[in-house]
């Protein structure tokens, strides 16, 4: 095993975890605002009064964020696994069976993994 500091599986590991908790903070704010949302209805108010007052970001565009964090993060830390695993010797049908996808997106992996410098 070599430096964990030169990993680049802990690096993209670390880097979901990162997401992971950022997220973490973004869900406890979209619950709260759905909460608010949901006590203005009841109150009466009109969807396009709530929305018209709502801070920015809105419900919407914290999920967004969300969802673009972890696919960008969860992505990442594939390309590294992938990569970690073929240079560990496994084929690349292997590690398509491991991750349950095909063989080509493997190969995509990899080659995007060498475009990026790695």
């Amino acid at each position: 095993m070599g430096d964990p500091a030169d990993d680049p599986v802990l690096d993209a590991l670390d880097g979901l975890v990162r997401a992971l908790r950022h997220n973490a903070a973004r869900i406890e704010a979209t619950i709260a605002r759905a909460d608010q949302i949901r006590e203005e209805r009841l109150a009466g108010r009109t969807y396009r009064e709530i929305e018209s007052g709502e801070q920015r970001p809105l419900i919407v565009e914290m999920t967004r964020d969300n969802l673009a964090a972890l696919v960008e993060a969860g992505s990442r830390l594939r390309r590294a696994e992938a990569r970690a695993l073929h240079a560990e010797g496994m084929t690349m049908e292997q590690i398509a069976e491991l991750f349950g996808v095909t063989r080509q997106r493997v190969s995509a992996l990899l080659r995007r993994e060498s475009s990026l410098g790695g």
